[in-house]
């Protein structure tokens, strides 16, 4: 056996190696190698599996990244052809359910202009669904208007002249009140003011129900227009609204009095009945 200080054969030490010093330039090596699964022998299913899936993660992102990318650039693409062909269909002038400015209808047609079967929208201008309400200025045409003026003025004129109710204020109701004389109320039963009925024991064919602020709204009936203007000038001139009297001829103080006494419901009774006298010079007839 060899001692310490002796070599052993061809110069190799012969130190055991439990006392051998390791090197100082040596560096110390931490590295770890992955377990391989290729056996199969150590490995569990599970880990496994995981092994797998973080293996094949990074491109499963990738691919799905890209197709709903792709998706969804399609999906904006057709949205925005789908809302640019609704728009077209139902908003343009040019599309199926428009009408064109010229043609003077409200309300359109999907059938062609030339088609003569076709059935043609109703003229009007009337926004209001309910027939007995009292309609605005802007809400009457000219040409239903002027003839309505033509015809009633020398009423209202006499009216004036009987019961001083001024004949502006007296046109002005019954153009708001019965639309020129197209509405229903005013073709069916002759009135052209709105005139109610309040009586529980009238008798047969006195008046009507049509649906005004309540189901329970019945409306006088007359046998001719000038029967319901005669009422009308009655009505204005006893009662509450004999006070109005004061004021003479001014429109103004007259349209503002009978809102306020509460000839009408509506809000803007005053304003209209003003801006159909001065929209038509009304006022002229009370002179």
């Amino acid at each position: 056996m060899y001692h310490d200080e002796q070599e052993a054969p061809n110069g190799a030490s012969m130190v055991p190696s439990q006392h051998r010093r390791k090197g100082t330039g040596a560096k110390k090596n931490n590295y770890k190698p992955v377990r391989s699964f290729q056996s199969g022998e150590d490995a569990s299913m599970g880990s496994l599996i995981y092994q797998i899936w973080v293996r094949l993660r990074p491109a499963i992102a990738s691919l799905r990244y890209r197709w709903y990318g792709t998706v969804r650039q399609k999906n904006i693409v057709k949205i925005a052809v789908l809302a640019s062909a609704g728009y077209f269909v139902l908003y343009s002038d040019k599309g199926l359910f428009s009408g064109t400015p010229d043609d003077g209808n409200v309300g359109a047609s999907i059938f062609s202009s030339d088609d003569e079967s076709a059935p043609k929208a109703r003229k009007t201008k009337y926004k209001s669904t309910n027939d007995a309400a009292p309609v605005s200025a802007s809400e009457l045409f000219a040409q239903e208007a002027e003839a309505y003026i033509d015809k009633f003025a020398p009423i209202a004129r006499k009216e004036q002249a009987e019961f001083g109710i001024p004949a502006s204020i007296s046109l002005a109701q019954g153009l708001i009140e019965s639309r020129a004389g197209t509405s229903k109320l005013a073709k069916s039963n002759n009135n052209h003011f709105g005139m109610k009925c309040f009586s529980r024991h009238c008798r047969k064919g006195h008046c009507s129900n049509f649906t005004d602020d309540t189901h329970k709204d019945f409306f006088r009936k007359y046998t001719n227009p000038m029967d319901s203007w005669r009422d009308h000038s009655r009505m204005l001139s006893k009662g509450r609204y004999a006070r109005l009297k004061r004021f003479g001829n001014n429109y103004r103080e007259w349209a503002y009095g009978l809102k306020s006494i509460g000839y009408a419901t509506d809000r803007t009774y005053a304003e209209k009945l003003i801006n159909v006298i001065e929209k038509f010079d009304l006022h002229k007839y009370d002179r």
